[in-house]
């Protein structure tokens, strides 16, 4: 049976409170929803935190983190304002891909109910119910569509990502100024403390004991995975062996990171001067990662290994040059390291097929398996068993150190640049080799 919205309050008994922003009875609503499994929604500790945090601030930071449910929780608390007749609320995401999230929520939310729309469109990313309310997706990137209306709730999804609080100032606050009792709820995982969602975060921590106050409308609280009891340890502890460990505390522990975005971190002591000197004479594998560039840097990069550790000991990078020359090269190194297995980008069946073709130069495709083989690559690293021959490496060097994640996208996907080639190459090479072979020097 379909619902006019106005009707709903006849089924959520209790339904209007006064001094409340929520004037529907959020526990009644969680009733009429179901789990996956077919049973009741039940709200976590965070989601009741950012509940909490809307009733009693009008700008409420919610530092979440992964698998906390805060995106579900944020369109149940837009759905919830949407039952109120005449309310305007607005969704606004880095971009719009980014804002389906929640869209998806909200229209599997309307039809889970039963709820009757006036008008829905995909193109206009809107909807507007029965009784007048609406809601809207904007994106920053587009910020004409910020400006020009006023809203009685406004959600940021991962505030973090955007890269500055231009939007806030000039244009999603005045929006907020048309109606009284207007609330504002940001929401993201932390993307280090050189961010303006981290100065946000601030204002609404507590004030010391003499302190003035300056922001008395601002709340904000973290809520780490252990606030969702349905998310299983054995999960999250996976998660951890195969993230780096900067990546999980930040989406997981929700850390401030302070070296912000910088995906590796290289020991002093794995820096070694004339490496490749030192590792002559021993038992050990030579194996090879193969990044091809076709307007970028072609990065190979040769180690060694005897399955305990990795010794990276050349390299050679080089762009906008010839197959032919290339070739030459990497044959070169082939042969003077009798290097057993080369691994290249899964990505260029064409090149790997002309090497082996044209230059007898064998080629296995990589695990292109990205946030686990840097994990992979991190964990190595701080146990100090990935060694760099900062001599003969010095490019393999500085780009391990210079390796970033973008602030741009919510799933976590290193920066493209001059660095990502020969971060690739180690990747390929130690993930893949680590995967797939057995050492010759076992048993």
């Amino acid at each position: 049976m379909n619902l006019h919205a106005e009707e709903v309050s006849d089924r959520i008994p209790e339904a209007k409170y006064k001094n409340k922003f929520f004037k529907f009875k959020i526990e009644k609503l969680l009733t009429k929803l179901r789990n996956d499994e077919g049973g009741p929604v039940e709200f976590n500790d965070s989601q009741w935190g950012m509940v909490s945090g809307l009733e009693n601030h009008r700008f409420w930071v919610h530092i979440a983190g992964r698998r906390t449910g805060k995106s579900y929780a944020a369109a149940v608390l837009a759905l919830t304002k949407l039952l109120e007749p005449d309310t305007k609320v607005a969704v606004v995401a880095p971009n719009f891909s980014l804002s389906t999230v929640i869209w998806d929520y909200l229209v599997r939310l309307i039809r889970e109910l039963g709820l009757e729309v006036r008008k829905q469109s995909t193109k206009d990313r809107l909807i507007i119910l029965t009784n007048y309310s609406e809601v809207r997706l904007l994106s920053v990137e587009n910020r004409v569509s910020l400006i020009g209306r006023g809203y009685h709730f406004v959600i940021v999804d991962e505030a973090a990502v955007i890269d500055n609080d231009i939007y806030f100032n000039q244009d999603i606050r005045p929006t907020l100024s048309t109606y009284k009792n207007t609330r504002c709820l940001f929401i993201s995982t932390p993307r280090g403390r050189h961010n303006y969602l981290y100065d946000y975060f601030q204002r609404g921590q507590p004030i010391k004991d003499g302190q003035e106050d300056k922001y008395p409308d601002w709340g904000s609280d973290i809520f780490t995975w252990r606030s969702n009891p349905r998310l299983q340890e054995s999960e999250v502890m996976e998660a951890k062996n195969t993230m780096t460990k900067t990546l999980f505390a930040q989406e997981y522990e929700c850390s401030w990171i302070s070296f912000e975005n910088m995906i590796y971190n290289v020991p002093e002591e794995s820096k070694i001067a004339d490496l490749q000197d030192k590792i002559v004479g021993k038992k050990m594998e030579y194996i090879a990662g193969l990044d091809m560039g076709f307007r970028d840097e072609t990065a190979f990069i040769v180690m060694a290994t005897d399955y305990d550790k990795y010794y990276i000991i050349d390299e050679y990078i080089v762009n906008e040059t010839v197959t032919s020359d290339m070739a030459r090269n990497i044959k070169e190194l082939q042969e003077k390291y009798e290097i057993q297995n080369i691994y290249i980008d899964s990505q260029a069946q064409q090149t790997k097929a002309d090497l082996a073709n044209d230059y007898d130069i064998y080629c296995d495709n990589a695990i292109k398996a990205v946030e686990d083989g840097i994990g992979h690559v991190q964990n190595l690293l701080e146990k100090k068993k990935v060694l760099i021959d900062s001599t003969n490496c010095p490019r393999t060097l500085a780009s391990l150190e210079q390796y970033k994640w973008s602030k741009t996208t919510t799933k976590p996907t290193p920066v493209h640049d001059k660095h990502s080639h020969c971060c690739d190459s180690v990747r390929y090479a130690i993930y893949s080799h680590q995967k797939t072979q057995v050492s010759i020097y076992n048993g």
